[in-house]
């Protein structure tokens, strides 16, 4: 180990999430965290006090980077349905091997799990909220929000390899359901 090292906290959460993504969170452990990053297990204690801090610190990192901030870059497209097609592109490029380790941690760590519920209902008010301005029915709106939430949970959970290309194609798919629902295309089939 490369003892002095300066190593800033978000690093941390880089490899975490590369480990989760390769080994699963059975193999999140701190002297692989630490081996990853070149770093003594004093240089974590120091960022983040215990196991626990770091927990508590990489699913408020991951809320905020693959939830808050993707949320947010769609929503700075002005058309509404450009604003689709972001989402469709950002959600694509999510680290999906890593949720899926997330999502099965989840089910054994009640914090985990509730970050898990917290990112998944954020995920679902984003859609929706984007979804009205291109459906006028605000209960369709909402089940088509569900339903892409879906999509990326049943991606994460039943593809391995999880292949990009078929999600591209998989949210599409959900496109075109949606723009079926949109004002236009209700208008285009009456």
């Amino acid at each position: 180990m490369r003892s002095g090292r300066q190593v800033a906290a978000e690093q941390y959460f880089d490899a975490a999430m590369a480990i989760l993504a390769r080994d699963g969170a059975a193999g999140l452990k701190i002297g692989p965290l630490c081996r990853a990053l070149g770093v003594t297990s004093g240089s974590f204690y120091h960022h983040f006090g215990g196991w626990a801090g770091f927990v508590r610190a990489l699913l408020q990192y991951w809320e905020a980077e693959q939830t808050s901030r993707v949320v947010a870059m769609a929503r700075a497209t002005t058309d509404p349905v450009e604003r689709i097609e972001v989402l469709k592109r950002l959600t694509v490029e999510l680290p999906h091997d890593a949720e899926a380790a997330l999502r099965a941690w989840s089910s054994m760590d009640p914090e985990v799990a509730r970050s898990q519920r917290r990112v998944d209902a954020q995920r679902r008010i984003a859609v929706e909220q984007i979804l009205v301005a291109v459906v006028p029915d605000h209960d369709v709106a909402a089940r088509l929000a569900i339903l892409g939430l879906s999509i990326l949970a049943g991606f994460q959970q039943t593809c391995a390899p999880r292949d990009p290309a078929l999600l591209r194609e998989l949210l599409g798919d959900y496109q075109v359901l949606i723009m079926q629902h949109s004002a236009a295309g209700l208008s285009g089939s009456a």
